[in-house]
């Protein structure tokens, strides 16, 4: 297991690897293979009976600072060989961003029936895919295949479980959610700066996450009466306002607490509609919201429109403030968005110029005023302004007359201590990064009252005095003003991870091993650490352990709940067959395991029973080397 992963997995709370099962979906056996198939092809068109089909992309953490390809077709696939294109436009994904969140890709209409299949066209062509290494310097991997040989367009068939397909019917939003499984497609080799892809997508119709959903559009309509407004979707990063780019329409609901951000300016609720209703000008709209899952219907949280998130007269980037001195800002993980349409992750920190004439925003803010000063070290930003980067100086952004957007921030860290209105850290990550990173310089009145990432002091309203310590958990929220700290952070949301997830990564090397197990039955698998080729480690909350140092051994052991999922990827053949049932799960492997076939992995999510040594798994991902 490499040093990146493990850095990650104490960073993130628990391995990447471990939510790659997420849109993994239960019931029979289910396949992912190479190639498109045969019947028909048909362009939906408009019909009165068709139903939409909701597309959305995710991903989970992992080992990328930035994972860009271009989805360039999806096509679904009916039990008797029809195939019906959904995607209209090919769409430019950075997986990276799809941390707790689902992208919607297209919500087109098709005809009305049973979809058993999603073939779809990736593109590595013009890919960007950046990692970090051991120094947290980021560094540019290209991508090949199995064979060492640059990896271009690849095309893949997704299999939908038997007991879940893709059910369309007449003037119903049906959703389909894929996950490219980063982790178990990929393998990095920094010294040769190359990764090497076997990509693996998982397809669900029920999702069982709760995650934000975010889409880009035009402005189509907007009902006040309603407390409605509907968007003609594009692909992201695409701000083309081409009919012929269109992915489809979305009607999006809005509540009193709805934010908007439009042209620069707040608002909350009705008076962000009416604001919207008066424009003559349809502006694009970036809305970040949730999904009702038993309705898909769309309810917007926070809501950028026109040139808050579309301004060709600025370029624009987004990134996390390592670093204060005066009104320039040292801000790292820069993705940049040029105003001639050009974006991509920027190596290295980029200066962010800022002044009394800077429009500052805080995202969720409905009112009030913010200024240069609510920017601190630690808070992630989206920045406009003139970005230069010419000759050897370093690369810089002009934001005296522009704006800058407070967006939330994700830290991790380990409790210290915990009262009514807040807690204290070791803290472990802000915004994915090591606290190493950060000069927190300037964050206090005082030297003395600087931000230490050894005590950082969140405050918060959140019911958090009976969190134990030593116990981990993540927050989300705001940086406290610069020159205004205690407390150093102020969360408004907290997840704790103290017992209830835990996650365990292995893997046997590139060969693999045919005996990866003391014991198989269909209750459980004795893993054996004393497998020469095994490398592995387990995940509870903060806490990193190597598997070779646990007392009792691991018993791997599967879940009952209903969501519950076990899958088996084959690397060569790039398949993927998925299972609801433990029983079923260990009873398909062993028949794989007869001494041809390696595992090569092995990923998981679920509960661990330090006294017993037994880990429960809620999903499970194995890959296999045929």
């Amino acid at each position: 297991m490499s040093r990146n992963i493990i850095s990650h997995a104490i960073r993130n709370g628990f391995l990447g690897a471990l939510a790659l099962l997420a849109a993994a979906c239960g019931g029979s056996d289910s396949g992912m293979s190479s190639g498109g198939g045969g019947g028909t092809q048909v362009t939906p068109g408009n019909c009165q009976d068709c139903g939409t089909a909701l597309l959305t992309m995710t991903d989970a953490p992992g080992d990328f600072l930035s994972y860009t390809v271009d989805i360039t077709s999806v096509q679904l696939k009916k039990a008797d060989g029809t195939q019906v294109q959904t995607l209209p436009a090919s769409s430019r994904i950075d997986f990276a961003q799809l941390v707790d969140l689902d992208e919607v890709i297209s919500a087109g209409q098709i005809p009305p029936g049973e979809y058993v299949a999603a073939t779809l066209g990736v593109d590595y062509s013009s890919a960007s895919i950046v990692v970090e290494d051991s120094s947290g310097a980021s560094t540019t991997v290209a991508p090949v295949d199995a064979n060492g040989q640059a990896l271009t367009q690849v095309q893949m068939t997704v299999q939908l479980d038997n007991r879940n397909h893709l059910r369309i019917t007449p003037r119903r939003v049906s959703r389909l959610s894929f996950d490219l499984d980063l982790q178990a497609s990929n393998v990095v080799d920094l010294a040769a700066h190359k990764v090497t892809v076997s990509p693996f997508i998982l397809a669900s119709v029920t999702p069982p996450d709760t995650r934000d959903t975010r889409r880009l559009g035009v402005l189509k309509s907007v009902d006040v009466a309603a407390s409605t407004y509907t968007v003609d979707l594009r692909p992201f990063h695409e701000k083309s306002r081409e009919a012929s780019r269109s992915s489809g329409d979305v009607l999006v609901h809005t509540t009193d607490t709805t934010s908007f951000e439009i042209n620069g300016q707040v608002y909350a609720g009705s008076a962000g509609l009416t604001q919207l209703a008066g424009l003559t000008d349809k502006p694009m709209m970036l809305t970040l919201g949730t999904i009702d899952r038993s309705e898909q219907t769309f309810t917007a949280l926070r809501v950028l429109a026109g040139t808050s998130i579309d301004d060709s007269n600025r370029d624009a980037l987004s990134g996390v403030v390592l670093a204060r001195s005066g009104n320039s800002l040292t801000v790292g993980g820069v993705r940049l968005d040029r105003r001639d349409g050009r974006f991509g992750f920027e190596h290295g920190a980029v200066t962010v110029n800022v002044g009394v004439n800077t429009k500052v925003t805080r995202e969720g803010q409905g009112s009030g005023a913010m200024g240069i000063g609510d920017i601190s070290v630690g808070q992630r930003i989206e920045a406009m302004g003139m970005f230069s980067a010419s000759g050897s100086g370093s690369p810089a952004l002009d934001a005296t007359a522009g704006r800058v957007r407070l967006m939330y921030t994700r830290i991790s860290g380990t409790v210290t201590a915990a009262a009514v209105g807040g807690l204290t850290l070791r803290l472990g990550s802000i915004d994915g990064r090591d606290p190493s990173r950060f000069n927190f310089a300037g964050t206090g009145p005082a030297p003395a009252q600087d931000a230490d990432p050894a005590n950082y002091e969140v405050a918060t309203a959140l019911n958090v005095a009976g969190i134990p310590l030593s116990s981990y958990t993540r927050l989300f929220g705001f940086v406290t003003a610069f020159g205004m700290a205690p407390p150093d952070f102020r969360a408004q949301t907290f997840l704790d991870f103290t017992d209830t997830r835990a996650g365990v990564a292995l893997t046997w090397g590139m060969t693999g091993s045919t005996t990866p197990f003391i014991s198989m039955s269909s209750t459980g698998f004795a893993v054996d650490l004393g497998n020469a080729a095994l490398r592995g480690a387990l995940g509870l909350g903060g806490q990193v352990t190597d598997v070779h140092t646990l007392p009792l051994g691991l018993m791997l052991k599967g879940s009952t709940e209903d969501e519950a999922a076990f899958a088996i990827a084959h690397r060569s053949r790039r398949e993927v067959e998925n299972f609801s049932s433990f029983t079923d799960f260990s009873a398909k492997l062993t028949t794989e395991l007869t001494g041809a076939t390696a595992l090569l992995k092995l990923v998981a999510e679920g509960q661990f029973n330090a006294p017993q040594g037994v880990f429960t798994a809620r999903r499970l991902l194995v890959v296999l080397s045929d």
